[in-house]
């Protein structure tokens, strides 16, 4: 499996009211030979995938922070389009509602609306009750919309959104494993989805959609992200004295180690271009042909980590985040060591 950044896979109209970057598709994995799950950043008014998959209640009103509330204002500002005059009781009775838009003259060409299940379920006092129904609605909404999904006889492509993750609470992981192990049984069950993105509008989100990602066997690096075993300093050669920081500072300070592991793979990747001016991104994409596929995608996700800790302030990484890091560079570095020659 390959993964790699790239640039956005199209171009959007931007209207007036709409100052938000277009969707930036960040990491890109090859689940299977034509078949893309890929990771994004930006908001979903700018999507223009052939389906967009968002959740809502099954009672057709809004909150105006939630992604369907921020959808929905857009649309009617945009198009006079209101969604929830469009919801009706098929999303409660089959869990899911599909809302076509293919003639409205937009990007968006038909949403999926997953349901949560009911506002009543707010009287539930019990934060983890409430996060286990959601998640169970969520689920079951899922799973329905996914056997209409494999039913479609055209190639078609997915943006998914974090869906009722805000309501998963103490059960947040759960929802966006549950996403991402629905992404890859919807992939087994259909090759007519040629290219699936998971868009997040906040660095929280696009975290955790990534550490999910990585937790499933299939696409994530080869190695166990664990320390089970003490390093080998001296084996890192000329980076001993960076490496040995990072190993102290985990703990106090994740920022740093992160930063210091997006230092070490540009050194490593102007060296190995030849040119000591390249931009990080640049130098990573000519490396493309040059790498084992693996190394790619740890050069890539450090490149990413890296530049949200430089700079971006309300990015506060974890130990977790830091350690995923510093062990995908030491397997960098180890294999620049064993391949010092880069022709």
């Amino acid at each position: 499996m390959r993964l790699f950044c790239s640039k956005p896979l199209s171009i959007f109209e931007k209207t007036p009211m709409d100052m938000t970057e277009f969707i930036k598709t960040k990491l890109l994995f090859e689940y299977k030979k034509g078949q893309m799950i890929g990771l994004g950043f930006g908001n979903i008014i700018n999507s223009d995938a052939d389906v967009l998959i968002l959740s809502a209640f099954s009672e057709p009103s809004f909150t105006p922070n939630s992604t369907i509330g921020a959808l929905n204002e857009y649309l009617i500002k945009k198009s006079n389009i209101n969604l929830s005059e469009l919801i009706d009781d098929e999303l409660q009775r089959k869990g899911y509602q599909v809302i076509d838009l293919s003639s409205r003259g937009l990007s968006l060409k038909k949403i999926l609306l997953v349901n949560m299940g009911s506002r009543d379920l707010f009287r539930t006092s019990n934060k983890e009750d409430l996060a286990e129904l959601v998640l169970n609605s969520l689920k079951q909404g899922l799973e329905k919309a996914g056997n209409f999904l494999s039913g479609d006889g055209n190639l078609f492509t997915l943006d998914v959104t974090a869906l009722g993750t805000k309501y998963g609470g103490v059960k947040r992981k759960e929802c966006f494993d549950m996403l991402i192990n629905w992404a890859t049984d919807l992939f087994a069950s259909t090759k007519n989805i040629t290219f699936l993105r998971f868009v997040s509008f906040d660095l929280d989100t696009f975290v955790d959609f990534f550490e999910s990602i990585y937790r499933l066997k299939k696409i994530k690096p080869e190695q166990e992200l664990t320390f089970s075993a003490d390093y080998d300093i001296d084996k890192y050669s000329s980076f001993k004295q960076e490496i040995s920081s990072a190993l102290r500072n985990l703990d106090e300070n994740p920022r740093g180690v992160i930063i210091t592991c997006r230092s070490i793979i540009e050194t490593i990747v102007k060296f190995r271009v030849k040119d000591n001016t390249v931009k990080l991104a640049d130098g990573i994409s000519l490396l493309k042909g040059a790498t084992p596929p693996s190394i790619y995608s740890y050069l890539t996700t450090c490149r990413l980590l890296g530049n949200f800790s430089n700079h971006d302030p309300d990015f506060i990484p974890t130990r977790r985040d830091a350690e995923g890091i510093l062990l995908l560079t030491l397997r960098i570095v180890e294999w620049h060591l064993a391949n010092s020659n880069p022709n």
